[in-house]
């Protein structure tokens, strides 16, 4: 409870952290519910729930030229990390004995 002598006592920090923390859970929990509701909800009208969601809504379409650019980057990215020396590893010397 609020006037309980253990958290008056508390470090003001410590309290605030206890708080973020079981703050964050609840959080959690409503998650928890909210996709549960989903669930159910798909079964008896599966559109509403994908506009609710907005899956399928954030497609990206690419075009040729994007495509051809994202492809000379990683071949660049690549040409670039085979001119590079590679590091050696240093070998562990065994122990005679």
């Amino acid at each position: 409870m609020p006037d309980d002598p253990v958290l008056e006592s508390m470090d003001p920090v410590l309290k605030l952290w206890m708080f973020e923390n079981w703050l964050e859970d609840q959080n959690d929990d409503i998650e928890i519910v909210k996709n549960h509701a989903y669930l159910v909800g798909s079964f008896i009208n599966p559109e509403a729930v994908k506009q609710m969601t907005g899956e399928g809504s954030t497609k990206h379409i690419s075009s040729e030229e994007e495509f051809e650019g994202s492809v000379k980057m990683v071949e660049q990215d690549r040409i670039q990390k085979a001119d590079e020396k590679p590091i050696k590893k240093r070998r562990k010397r065994k122990l005679k004995g």
